[in-house]
């Protein structure tokens, strides 16, 4: 599987138990458009632990147009997986996609045009979200996607609270950590990607927006689901907080605006939301799940953190 030719940038994927999905994704990958010269390879991740993965990968990288390397990973967590990804990565950017999601043609030119031009340490772009199987996604979708925006090659270093690596690019000199720059102890709660982001902005690293590099998120119809939709915000909120009480050095004042920012979004949102159930339930839900992240704001300790990740659930 692995090529000898140099390669500019490295796609990694972890999956878990997802093979529809995840073919769904390589063949998006396999039919990118690159400016010449620019060679590309796919890193898989398998997370599961009898490897199931393999057969599917053997099978969709006989003839790609780039090399598809298979890694398998049993040991479960999304920290470990990725860490595993840029491990086996030989490229000078390492992209990230999640193997729920696709892009069009461009979609990785667009993000190494923005890093090459900008001269970023990370690109970032628009992440939109549908329904799997057909379904429809009506009001869920605002849930789902990446609510920045910005102008294509615009600085968002200031926004790195709402950034993931989902739909991301990193110069793989800043991932080059021992150990892997994602922290495992966050493996089945997430927010390790923050965390790394909150890192690099610490070190003077800059990230840009590549508004043409969008993709999709496919949600599956077990996730369209309002107390799901609850649940992802309340640690979503956590995450906000926790960064900063795991960087080194501790962020103690960032911590406390955050919980500030918390105590005033729980209340203010609380409210709007009993005031608005009568007379506009839709609005009151949006303000309900709002003081739900607001909530996680506040208590972002270990003790009231729950789980997004495992059980079959990667990205």
């Amino acid at each position: 599987m692995p090529g000898t030719e140099p390669v500019a940038v490295s796609v990694v994927i972890p999956t878990l138990n997802r093979h529809k999905a995840l073919e769904r994704a390589l063949g998006c990958i396999l039919a990118q458009r690159l400016p010449p010269d620019t060679g590309a390879e796919i890193v898989v991740v398998d997370n599961s632990p009898d490897g199931n993965a393999h057969t599917l990968i053997e099978r969709l990288a006989e003839g790609a147009p780039m090399p598809v390397r298979y890694v398998s990973v049993p040991q479960p967590g999304i920290a470990t997986a990725r860490n595993a990804g840029v491990a086996a990565a030989r490229g000078e950017w390492i992209a990230f996609i999640d193997d729920d999601e696709t892009g069009g043609p461009h979609w990785l030119a667009a993000l190494l045009a923005v890093a090459r031009r900008g001269g970023y340490d990370a690109v970032f772009g628009p992440v939109s979200a549908l329904a799997d199987d057909d379904r429809e996604i009506g009001a869920f979708a605002a849930y789902f996607a990446r609510g920045v925006t910005a102008e294509d090659g615009g600085d968002v270093t200031h926004r790195a609270a709402y950034l993931g690596t989902n739909n991301s690019l990193f110069a793989a000199s800043v991932c080059a950590i021992p150990g892997g720059p994602f922290e495992e102890r966050l493996n089945s709660i997430g927010g390790e990607d923050s965390l790394f982001l909150q890192r690099l902005v610490h070190e003077g690293r800059r990230f840009g927006w590549a508004a043409a590099a969008e993709v999709t998120e496919w949600v599956p119809p077990r996730r369209l689901d309002w107390a799901y939709v609850r649940r992802r915000r309340f640690l979503s909120g956590q995450i906000r907080t926790f960064v900063h009480e795991m960087a080194s050095p501790r962020r103690r004042l960032e911590v406390a605006r955050w919980m500030l920012v918390g105590v005033a979004q729980t209340i203010i949102s609380g409210v709007l939301s009993l005031l608005l159930k009568p007379i506009n339930p839709p609005a009151a839900r949006h303000h309900g799940i709002a003081a739900c992240g607001g909530l996680g704001k506040v208590f972002w300790m270990t003790r009231f953190r729950g789980s997004l990740y495992g059980s079959g659930l990667v990205s």
